[in-house]
Order: C-alpha cells, then structure tokens, then sequence
C-alpha cells in the first residue's frame, strides 16, 4: 500500500474544507428556509378569518334577526357543519332566509340569502329542521364534526341542540336524517351558485 503523498493529503484537506464550507453555507439557509416557512405558516393561520366568523355565527340571537316573540322551542337557525377530509365546511343559515358558507381554510360565500329564490330555499330548510329538533341533544358550546362526520346545530330560544351523524349514511338516504342533508346540499348549490363558486 503506497503512502499518500503531499499533494494527495493537501486535495484531502481541500476537498474536505470545500464540503464543509457547502455543508454550513447550505444547512444555515436551509433552517432559515424552515423557520421562514413556520413563520408564514403562522401568519395565514393567525389572518384565517374561519374561527371569528364561525363564533359570531353561534352568536346570533333572535333579536339580532328581528324575529320578535320567538318561544322557547322555535327553532330560528341552523348551523351545519361537515367535516371534508381536511377542512370543514360550516353553513349558516337563519329562518328570515339569510345564510353563508365559510370554509375552515378562510374561504366564505357570504350575502347568498339576498337573492329571493335562495331566500326561499333557506326558510324550508330551517322551516323544516324543526322536526328534528326533538332528536337532538342540548349543548353548551359547539364541537367541530369528527372525521366523515355532519353536524347539525339547532339554534333556538332555549340554546343549541345538535345531532352528529355519519356523512356516507346521510348521502345514502338510510338515516332518519337524509331528508335535512338533502335540502343542506339545495342551499349549498344555491350558495355557490349565487356566488359564483
């Protein structure tokens, strides 16, 4: 085995030295790339407006609607909400006819109900929500839908009551609930139509 000679050790040295000087230049800008990335990650999460319109949506009350006399019982809106693989789709809909869409990616479809058609469609639907007011429990504070999970949330003068209930059932026409996820697709279709979506 022949002895590496002095210009040999010297292109080892230099070879390596490069490496290095790569390995530090680039592993510095990459963990910098990374933290730039957290930040702006943090940034569109801190700007989605998803969370704030969600909870003035549940905060709606039958005043707010001008709906005068409204018992105990009457069921005013209904706030449904779908888990989408990923995002969740929220739809907001009250029994004077106004409704929105908001998306948990920062995506809404607001101002759908000032169109009179729509308007129509949105007052069945919560119209027709009522009979399932019985079925749903009273709840506190509103959960977000499970994963292949709809939530209905019933708002009336007594608090929310909400029913959870498997999507693939709902879209199959075996629950007792199909009927209310049929007419929630008309006022979607209606929504994005309006809004041009």
């Amino acid at each position: 085995m022949r002895k590496p000679n002095m210009t040999q050790t010297l292109l080892f040295i230099l070879v390596i030295g490069i490496g290095l000087f790569y390995a530090i230049k680039y592993g510095n800008k990459a963990k910098k790339d990374i933290a730039d990335y957290q930040q702006k990650t943090e940034k569109q999460t801190e700007q989605n407006p998803y969370p704030d319109m969600r909870k003035m949506a549940f905060s709606v009350t039958p005043e707010q609607l001008e709906l005068n006399g409204t018992k105990e019982n009457d069921l005013y809106g209904i706030i449904a909400e779908m888990d989408m693989g990923g995002a969740i789709a929220t739809v907001v809909t009250f029994i004077p006819g106004d409704t929105s869409l908001y998306l948990s990616t920062g995506v809404g479809f607001i101002g759908a109900g000032q169109h009179e058609d729509v308007r129509k469609i949105v007052k069945r639907f919560v119209e027709n929500g009522q009979q399932y007011l019985v079925k749903a429990n009273k709840i506190e504070k509103p959960e977000l839908p499970k994963s292949g999970i709809t939530n209905f949330n019933f708002l009336t003068g007594n608090g929310i009551y909400s029913i959870a209930k498997n999507t693939s059932e709902l879209e199959s026409g075996k629950s007792e609930f199909s009927n209310l996820f049929t007419e929630l697709n008309e006022v979607i279709t209606q929504i994005r139509v309006k809004s041009g979506g």
